[in-house]
Formats: C-alpha cells, sequence, structure tokens
C-alpha cells in the first residue's frame, strides 16, 4: 500500500515539474501589442528634407526630463532603423524601445513627397505594417533594431527610453536631418550649465514656444588621401559608407542660468565674509603678538639696567 502511495506521490510530483517545464519553454503571450498614436506628434517636418528631389530621411526628438524621449522618423524606402538607446543603470529591466507606431505602407506602392506625408499624419491611421524588434552589442554598445520585411515609407515613431535628467545623445548616419524639440521653458548654449555639440545648423521656436533645433547632417567630403587610396583600389565615392555622427544636447531650464548667479553671489558674498573675518582675525592675532614682543622687550632692558 506504501508503495502505490509513494508511486502516486512520484508521479504527481514529476508531472508538476513537467508542467512548469513546458510553459518555461513554450511562453503564452495573450497580450496584443496596440499602437499608441496619442502618444506622438506627427508633424511634417520637411525642411531641408528634399535636396536635388531626393528625400533626405528625418528624425525629431520630443525630449522631457522625465525619462523618457518621443521619436518620429520620416523615411523612404527603409527597411532597418537602427537606435542606439542610452543606457539607465537605475533601470536595468526597462524596454529600451516601445510602443512603436507605424504611418506608412510598402515602398512599392508608394509615392515619397509632402503631400503623401501630410495625408498620413491627418488621418492617423496605423498601417499594417509587419516588423522584428531585435538587439545586438557591436564594439562594446548596445543597439536595438527595427526590421521590416520590406522596406516602408511613412511614420514610424516610437518611446525610447533614456536616463532621468536633461542630456541627450543621438547617433546619426548621415546624409539625415535631426532636429531635437525641447520641452517647454528650457533652453541650452550656456557653456557654464549646458550646451549643444555640434552647434545647430537652425534654431527657431514653435507654436507651443519650444526650442528647436536642427542639424543638416550631410555626407562629409572625403579628404584627398583618402581620394587617393580610392583611385588606387578601384573604389568610388558610392562604396564608402558614410560617418555615423553624434550630436549631444545638454538642456536647462531657462531660470537656471538666473538661479547659477545668484548661487555664485550668495557663495562670492560668503567667501567675502569669511576673507574678512580672516583677514580681522590675523590682524588682531599680530596685534596681540606685538604687544607680548613689546612688553618682552621692555622687561629685558629694564633687567639690563
Amino acid at each position: 500500500m506504501r508503495k502505490w502511495i509513494m508511486l502516486v506521490f512520484c508521479i504527481s510530483v514529476l508531472g508538476i515539474l513537467a508542467g512548469g517545464c513546458i510553459d518555461d519553454l513554450i511562453p503564452v503571450d495573450e497580450e496584443t501589442s496596440v499602437q499608441d498614436t496619442s502618444a506622438y506628434e506627427f508633424e511634417v517636418f520637411l525642411n531641408n528634407s528634399f535636396a536635388d528631389g531626393e528625400f533626405i530621411p528625418t528624425s525629431t526628438f520630443y525630449l522631457s526630463d522625465e525619462g523618457d524621449t518621443k521619436a518620429v522618423y520620416m523615411l523612404h524606402n527603409e527597411s532597418v532603423i537602427d537606435v542606439i538607446p542610452l543606457e539607465d543603470f537605475s533601470s536595468p529591466n526597462q524596454e529600451p524601445v516601445s510602443n512603436i507606431v507605424i504611418l506608412g505602407n510598402y515602398t512599392e506602392s508608394t509615392n515619397v513627397s509632402e503631400q503623401h506625408f501630410t495625408e498620413l499624419a491627418q488621418a492617423g491611421e496605423p498601417a499594417d505594417v509587419n516588423y522584428t524588434l531585435s538587439e545586438d552589442v557591436i564594439r562594446g554598445q548596445k543597439h536595438v533594431f527595427i526590421e521590416f520585411n520590406e522596406p516602408v515609407t511613412g511614420f514610424v515613431a516610437f518611446t525610447l527610453a533614456t536616463p532621468i535628467g536633461q542630456d541627450f545623445l543621438h547617433v546619426t548616419t548621415p546624409p539625415s536631418v535631426v532636429r531635437f524639440v525641447l520641452p517647454e521653458g528650457h533652453t541650452t548654449g550656456n557653456p557654464f550649465i549646458g550646451k549643444t555639440n555640434p552647434e545647430p545648423d537652425e534654431v527657431y521656436h514653435d507654436s507651443e514656444n519650444r526650442e528647436n533645433l536642427v542639424w543638416n547632417n550631410e555626407v562629409a567630403q572625403t579628404s584627398s588621401i583618402l581620394e587617393s587610396v580610392q583611385k588606387f583600389s578601384g573604389e568610388n565615392n558610392s562604396q564608402i559608407e558614410p560617418v555615423p555622427k553624434a550630436i549631444s544636447v545638454k538642456y536647462y531650464s531657462q531660470s537656471a542660468p538666473q538661479g547659477l548667479i545668484i548661487a555664485v553671489a550668495i557663495l562670492g558674498l560668503a567667501a567675502l565674509i569669511v576673507f574678512s573675518r580672516y583677514h580681522r582675525e590675523k590682524k588682531r592675532l599680530g596685534k596681540i603678538r606685538e604687544d607680548i614682543e613689546s612688553q618682552f622687550q621692555t622687561k629685558k632692558r629694564r633687567g639690563k639696567e
């Protein structure tokens, strides 16, 4: 009887363990990814996006001081987006890229134009475009790839997790147009508090009084030495991949410079008070020393008499 009880117990334990293993091997995800278009601004920003009739990829980053950035890409005939997320060590389990929204279609059925982007932005209907999300580490840097099964044209927006603070870095590959939209009430450019590197090609304020910074990231001209090497090796400029370019911005509230001046003034006043007290104390001690030496000399003369 005891043997049967032990046998049933062992079978039950094995069944529980097997069930757990099956759950681990075949995860069940009942949730469906929903594209939240209301989280983004689909503005048709085409400043300098057409050169000699050719469309130049354009990306806009809406910065915040709450730890995330809204990225909106305007693409034509692109199959992959390479995103280099900023590491946030305070939230290691946070997804670097989330809420991917696509307004567009496959390139084979699309003609790129300002009117096409305007119609997509006004409609605001998410597209049924298949994509995959993958990660890789290249030269010690984490990359997130949004890959489409076919080239697409239109808007691609996503939320990029960034560390809490007022510092943002984007690595772009020319040619492209890059725009940073600072939070309302924020600015940049002060060498002591924060500035951009390199300097933007254009700065303006939009209808919501937000400061906009624009870079026209063109393909850099190759040096004469590199051109000689290309000619010797039989390579032309089209075979040379453009060099990625890093754009960084440190932004701050518009009242920060005034606060810095007040802080410096307080520190300067405190330093002046300390120095003045030190000078008075030094003078007082010097006077005491002179009195002691004077008394000692008087006693010495009287002793000789």
